[in-house]
């Protein structure tokens, strides 16, 4: 994490430094550069006018014009152009440029900085990110994404009905989840298979009795279990599934373990070697429940009629031109309309920008589908 190993399982993250409170500075070379250091939320970016008084990238968008000078969350939080401004002062002395051209390449770099890290779980393990649609999420999300996706040749974008707060709503509906590990050093051959039943039944057991503390019933319980297996002398591990019949402890064959970390070695590796002799590093389990069943998205009414815009603004796409954009109020969108850039959507957790050429429309659930002009640079 941040460059850091961790010596423990966990969901494949890239991470990158491309926050709103990422500060813009000038190297020791005079070349701009964004992050890592970050305001964060307190003081936070110059516009909070809470005591920061470093350039970020949340100020760079309020002067393109991107956020709203009405303020954050719905108004209630204001937000200081003049501030803004006056933070990018000594970038535009030692540069010599406008401070609109400045915003501007704080917006480019942050965004080249994102599309590095979307190359790193994609490109560089063979996954072409123009077979994919771009999902941005937080509250800068959808204020970028379209220029993360013109930058990769994604030609759609989904932005979720509240992508401000997925996370949170994310982890208040999600399953429960408890991890249970086993550590051992055991080769995999006849003489161990009584061992490894043991553990696996110890692990399943382990598993039930959570299950039952935490009242979740039979019918909604899963569990997972996966061996960490390599060569006799690997320095790594390569984690194995096993087949869980339903919550009971599964059937244990060396040859069956055996082929299972062959074809995983030869995934990760491009070959495996039949002869050489495998051990087992840790036997894990993952128990999962549900504890309530999941409501019914809300559907919203449809409607044909082309959306009312609430207010306009002047927004800076390219070349320091500023171009009067409609601004309409993500809430009052209904399923079927339509809407084409340049245009700005403002909701309470987040802001979604359309560039000239660019079309959206909201589906039933209030998601916006957002296709890319083709001809839109």
């Amino acid at each position: 994490v941040g460059g850091f190993p961790i010596r423990m399982p966990m969901v494949d993250v890239e991470t990158v430094g491309a926050g709103g409170g990422s500060v813009a500075w000038i190297d020791r070379d005079g070349l701009l550069k964004v992050g890592p250091k970050s305001m964060g939320a307190e003081p936070g970016p110059a516009c909070y006018g809470l005591g920061g008084t470093l350039p970020t990238v949340t100020d760079a968008n309020l002067l393109l014009g991107r956020l709203s000078g009405h303020g954050l969350l719905g108004g209630s939080m204001k937000l200081d152009v003049s501030r803004a401004a006056a933070a990018f002062d000594p970038i535009t002395d030692t540069l010599g440029i406008t401070t609109l051209r400045a915003a501007q390449g704080v917006v480019e770099i942050v965004v080249a900085n994102m599309v590095r890290a979307i190359r790193t779980i994609s490109v560089e393990r063979g996954h072409d990110p123009r077979a994919y649609c771009l999902m941005p999420f937080g509250g800068a999300g959808p204020l970028h994404a379209r220029d993360v996706a013109r930058s990769l040749g994604i030609q759609e974008i989904l932005v979720p009905p509240a992508p401000g707060i997925i996370c949170a709503h994310g982890l208040v509906v999600s399953d429960l989840l408890e991890d249970f590990v086993d550590s051992v050093r055991l080769e995999v051959n006849d003489d161990g298979v009584g061992e490894i039943r043991q553990r696996l039944e110890t692990l399943v057991s382990s598993a039930r009795h959570w299950f039952d503390q935490e009242s979740i019933l039979p019918g909604t319980r899963t569990m997972q279990i996966r061996l960490d297996m390599r060569y006799v002398g690997q320095n790594f591990e390569l984690a194995v599934p096993l087949d869980t019949p339903d919550t009971a402890a599964p059937s244990v064959d060396v040859e069956q373990l055996r082929s299972r970390f062959f074809d995983v070695h030869e995934t990760t590796y491009g070959y495996f070697n039949p002869d050489d002799p495998i051990e087992i590093m840790n036997f894990r389990l993952t128990a999962s429940g549900r504890l309530f069943p999941l409501a019914e998205n809300r559907r919203l009414q449809t409607s044909d009629t082309p959306p009312v815009p609430s207010r306009s603004r002047e927004v800076v796409f390219e070349d320091d031109v500023a171009l009067e954009c409609p601004v309409f109020e993500r809430n009052e969108l209904l399923a079927g309309q339509q809407l084409t850039g340049p245009a700005v959507i403002d909701q309470l957790d987040a802001t979604t920008v359309l560039f000239p050429g660019d079309r959206a429309e909201v589906d039933e659930a209030g998601t916006l589908l957002i296709s890319i002009g083709e001809n839109t640079p």
